[in-house]
């Protein structure tokens, strides 16, 4: 593979990087914020399941599963790795041949990836290695926990419905007791942190890193250090972070206050470790002192409150993953399965030519925008209305004699291979030529299957027969207000030529379509029209 392929390939792949990352924050923000409107309805259990769900957004790319599931789903049409537009394909004599526009070979796409990967590796090398010597620190300075508590950990256990085996150690490594480790959890309880607590208040706070096994949370933090990792660049990830540390911490203590007598000897336990409210945090390890202590000692304080007006956590999850489920796939349908095709900033080619197509009732409507690439001033936009299976065209003429042919025409199916038959099933082929003195200036030929769309009513006005050719824009709305006794209110900043050919066509769908290749909007009021620029 050549250094040129390399650059190609990262320019493909950066559109799709891009909606991925932008649809992942939107959804972030989302649970963000109602974790922050709902804070005095939700648990700190719910409010923490809100956010980890939005962080886990980033892991997943809509574009890419909703393109695994129709590939699942036996769809045969070639999926563009180009992200949020489908490549057009240009459709040429004899066997089907597909020709992507051609994709800069710029080498800065492939750079910024280049970087954005490497930095993220060492990240993930550096939390792996920290991690791993916090470990084996704490294992190799070890003493073995005494027989109080083991009792106080056997029966923290029972009470927290933890069935597998927890081992227990003490060192001098942590200020306050920590769970390391997501297969075998290890509780390290400080070396003499413990001594003055009482029994109770001992089993209280074995029970809090219980808790911390029960739901998981060394395995959710790794998850989270690696999406933040991958992501390192993003400002709102590290700050959801922030938000999942404290609140983790604190759904763990509503697990263990769950009465007022088991409240009281939680918090008791809790001051004593007041001095240790500072400790450097990891991802992966969960330990009692990564959230402030006061902050978490009033939120004990008011959970039998908030519990009684808050809904179940898990229930607010499954809302939560629900909204994600739903955001994925329609992000996804966004990115990868809209029935457009678009050429934008194509080498060699002065325009850039938007056409989508959607179906109603066995009528085909076609739009397109032909736009200039340096200045992203749209032109022109023909629209055409053709029955299925059929054969039509129009042609715009501008003032500055560019002319542009929009033809559409059912693509042919009676190909020998099963593939080509199954590309073309129900797809049509729209070619839009730009034309200048006789000469071709840029010709696009799209191959795309239309939406379909719920029916809508037809154009219902009159037939009017209009033949122009270079007539002032102004005048011919004043002519249609005449021929439909309505008042035409027009910006008086609009102005243009028209020409045209209108044979039998509904006034109505003449109107529109004069609207449409002006860029004009219209709105019916009252007895008037009113017309504005877009």
């Amino acid at each position: 593979m050549t250094i040129d392929t390399l650059f190609r390939l990262a320019s493909s792949w950066l559109p799709a990087l891009l909606s991925h990352l932008w649809s992942s924050t939107i959804f972030l923000l989302l649970m963000l914020g109602a974790a922050s409107l709902m804070r005095w309805r939700l648990t700190a259990g719910a409010r923490f399941a809100i956010v980890f769900i939005g962080i886990l957004k980033f892991a997943i790319p809509g574009g890419a599963i909703v393109a695994g599931v129709k590939s699942l789903a036996g769809d045969m049409i070639p999926a563009a790795p180009a992200g949020p537009l489908e490549i057009p394909f240009e459709v040429l004599a004899g066997p089907l041949r597909s020709t992507p526009p051609s994709i800069s070979s710029s080498p800065w796409p492939a750079i910024g990836i280049a970087i954005w990967l490497l930095v993220a590796l060492a990240i993930i090398i550096r939390l792996a290695t920290t991690r791993r010597r916090l470990v084996s620190l704490s294992v190799r300075t070890a003493l073995p926990p005494t027989n109080r508590e083991i009792e106080a950990l056997s029966s923290a256990r029972r009470r927290s419905g933890v069935r597998h085996g927890i081992d227990l150690v003490r060192s001098a490594t942590p200020e306050s007791p920590a769970v390391l480790r997501v297969l075998r959890p290890l509780i390290v309880l400080p070396a003499n942190g413990c001594d003055d607590l009482t029994d109770e208040e001992l089993e209280s706070l074995l029970r809090h890193e219980c808790a911390h096994v029960k739901r998981h949370d060394n395995l959710l933090a790794r998850i989270e250090s690696l999406i933040a990792a991958m992501f390192w660049f993003h400002p709102l990830l590290w700050l959801a972070r922030r938000v999942t540390a404290i609140e983790r911490e604190r759904a763990c203590d509503e697990l263990v206050a769950g009465s007022d007598d088991e409240r009281d000897t939680y918090l008791a336990a809790l001051s004593k470790f007041c001095h240790a409210s500072i400790a450097t945090r990891l991802p992966g390890v969960s330990c009692m002192a990564t959230a402030k202590l006061k902050e978490r000692m009033d939120h004990v304080m008011n959970y039998q409150r908030l519990k009684a007006l808050a809904p179940s956590p898990h229930l607010v999850a499954a809302v939560a993953f629900s909204a994600l489920v739903l955001f994925t796939a329609a992000s996804g349908i966004i990115e990868s399965d809209r029935a457009f095709a678009e050429t934008t900033n194509v080498r060699g080619n002065a325009y850039a030519v938007k056409v989508t197509a959607s179906r109603t009732d066995g009528l085909i409507s076609v739009e397109s925008t032909v736009s200039e690439n340096k200045t992203q001033t749209v032109i022109a936009a023909p629209t055409l209305t053709v029955e299925a299976g059929h054969e039509a065209s129009t042609r715009t003429v501008r003032d500055d004699g560019l002319e542009i042919i929009l033809r559409v025409r059912p693509d042919p199916s009676k190909f020998e291979d099963a593939a080509a038959q199954a590309f073309f099933a129900g797809r049509i082929a729209i070619e839009v030529t730009i034309e200048k003195g006789g000469k071709i200036v840029q010709k696009t030929t799209t191959s795309l299957r239309p939406d379909e769309k719920e029916s809508v009513p037809r154009f219902t006005g009159a037939p009017i027969d209009l033949m122009l050719k270079d007539a002032d824009l102004r005048d011919v709305v004043t002519l249609f207000g005449k021929l439909t006794n309505l008042e035409m209110r027009m910006d008086e900043s609009i102005q243009g030529k028209v020409s045209v050919s209108w044979h039998s066509v509904p006034w109505d769908e003449a109107f529109d379509s004069l609207m449409r290749e002006h860029s004009l909007t219209y709105r019916i009021e009252e007895g008037a029209i009113h017309i504005a620029r877009k």
